[in-house]
C-alpha cells in the first residue's frame, strides 16, 4: 500500500468522491454529489492506493486555525476495514498538522467509529449529534499532537 496526497479535482479526487459515496452514503440512502466539496480545494487530501486502486481516503482543513486542524473525512473501502489502512491515513494527516505547527486536531466521528479513534488516541468532548449531510450519530472528538 502507498499513501500518496490527491490534488483536489483531478481523476484520483473523482476517485476519492465515489469511494466516500459508496462507502458513507449510499448506505445512508443519500448521495454525497449533491454536497458542495469546493472548501476542499484547499484542504490537504491523502489516497491510499494498493497499485491503481484507492483504498481509503483522508481529508485534512488547513486552515481552521493555526493551533487546530481538523479531519473533515476518513474513509475505508468496507472491504478492508481494520485492516490498519484508516489508522495509517490517520497518522498521516496528524503527522501534516503537526508539521504546520498544529498542536490539536478535532474530527467529527460516527459514534459507529469512536472505539477506533479512541484507540487512536483520540477523546471524546459534547454530546452526540446528527449531521444533516449524515444523519447517524456522531459526537466531536480531539486529540493533542
Amino acid at each position: 500500500m502507498e499513501i500518496k496526497e490527491i490534488d483536489y479535482d483531478s481523476p484520483e479526487y473523482q476517485e476519492s468522491l465515489a469511494l466516500r459515496n459508496r462507502v458513507m452514503r449510499i448506505p445512508l440512502g443519500l448521495s454525497i454529489y449533491e454536497e458542495d466539496f469546493s472548501k476542499e480545494s484547499t484542504a490537504y487530501i491523502l489516497g491510499a492506493f494498493e497499485g491503481q486502486r484507492l483504498i481509503g481516503v483522508g481529508v485534512l482543513s488547513k486552515t481552521l486555525t493555526r493551533e487546530i486542524v481538523s479531519v473533515d473525512y476518513l474513509c475505508v473501502d468496507t472491504a478492508i476495514q481494520s485492516s490498519g489502512v484508516g489508522k495509517q491515513l490517520l497518522r498521516a494527516l496528524e503527522d501534516y498538522g503537526r508539521k504546520r505547527g498544529a498542536t490539536q486536531i478535532s474530527l467529527e466521528a460516527r459514534v459507529s467509529a469512536q472505539g477506533f479513534y479512541e484507540r487512536c488516541g483520540y477523546q471524546d468532548f459534547g454530546e452526540v449529534y446528527n449531521l444533516n449531510h449524515a444523519p447517524v450519530p456522531h459526537v466531536l472528538m480531539k486529540k493533542s499532537l
